[in-house]
């Protein structure tokens, strides 16, 4: 019933994507918008794309440093590629820390310290761009209600389902007995469903996945300045990745709002669509852009820079991330191989 309800979420979401590229919409001009596009300003948007996974990357990194969780910049970096490709091509990016925890735990990490070092990464994600788009909402609020008031409903709901989701994660990220009391209910089910053979085993097992992660947690607590710095990486990381759509403005040679009126309406659309469970919020994301773009690109270019916005922020992640994906899939069969032999 679940992937029923998803499909059909998807086909209505890609629908709404079809109606916004194609309904009265002239697509004759879109040669001589190409051939206008200052490259030099585009260019810096891509390089936002870039710079938002290595200071992601950085954070994975430095946390583990601190848990002891051996690894390279490189190899953290191949886990934000990976996770940034499953995160897109899954609903709500569900998709994205399962597949690093799984690279991690493969090259022979503790369960309970990769979960940890998973679950402060998204805590300090979660805190950051909850407030940093809260901010911005209250900032921006003349403007959204002067030209998309219709739209305040969406964004509140973001920020209100993002700031619950924050505090969940405090509560799980403080309570070792609630990860195991969930985690045994969640056994029993797969017991029922005849999933899980073995519920003591298991249960063994996450008793000292636990004490692993109650150890990287404290170790996480004791360091103030690791923290800082993570929370302050994170909010440089999400500014340029809300810039993209700035120097989308100004490769198409638009002047007249600031750095500032652009990202701060672009974290309002990433809160307004974040909800959306569909992957990559397709459909939602475009449908957000249209509406709150509307009075800063003229309408004859509107969907031009929607498409230039959404394939650096998205499909470019694809792309790359699947590149990544593959090729650490072929390496680590080879290396697989070479020890078998």
């Amino acid at each position: 019933m679940k992937k029923i309800i998803n499909y059909i979420l998807l086909i209505v979401s890609l629908g709404l994507t079809y109606w916004i590229f194609f309904y009265k919409n002239d697509f004759s001009n879109f040669p001589q918008l190409i051939g206008k596009t200052n490259k030099f300003y585009l260019s810096l948007g891509f390089l936002c794309i870039i710079l938002y996974w290595i200071l992601d990357a950085y954070m994975i990194y430095k946390i583990r440093k601190v848990l002891d969780i051996e690894g390279s910049f490189k190899s953290s970096f191949v886990i934000t590629m990976i996770g940034q490709y499953y995160g897109a091509i899954t609903p709500f990016s569900s998709g994205s820390q399962p597949a690093q925890i799984y690279l991690l735990i493969n090259d022979g990490f503790p369960v309970g310290t990769v979960s940890s070092l998973m679950i402060i990464r998204f805590l300090i994600y979660q805190l950051v761009i909850t407030f940093y788009s809260i901010f911005m909402f209250i900032v921006n609020f003349n403007f959204l209600l002067d030209e998309v008031r219709f739209a305040i409903p969406f964004i509140a709901i973001g920020c209100l389902l993002n700031l619950f989701i924050l505090l969940m994660i405090i509560r799980f990220f403080r309570n070792e007995k609630l990860i195991k009391k969930i985690s045994s209910k969640v056994f029993v089910i797969g017991h029922k469903l005849k999933l899980i053979k073995d519920i003591k085993k298991l249960e063994n097992k996450i008793d000292k996945g636990l004490v692993d992660y109650a150890v990287s947690i404290n170790h996480m607590k004791e360091d103030k300045r690791i923290t800082l710095l993570l929370i302050l990486t994170s909010f440089l990381q999400l500014t340029f990745y809300f810039s993209i759509t700035y120097f989308v403005y100004l490769a198409i040679g638009l002047i007249g709002f600031s750095f500032l009126d652009i990202i701060g309406i672009q974290s309002l659309h990433y809160m307004a669509v974040s909800f959306m469970p569909t992957p990559g919020t397709v459909g939602a994301a475009e449908g957000g852009f249209y509406v709150l773009y509307n009075t800063i690109f003229p309408r004859e270019i509107l969907v031009f820079a929607m498409i230039l916005w959404r394939f650096i922020s998205y499909y470019f992640i694809i792309i790359m991330g699947g590149i990544v994906t593959f090729a650490n899939f072929i390496y680590e069969r080879r290396k697989n191989k070479d020890t078998h032999n």
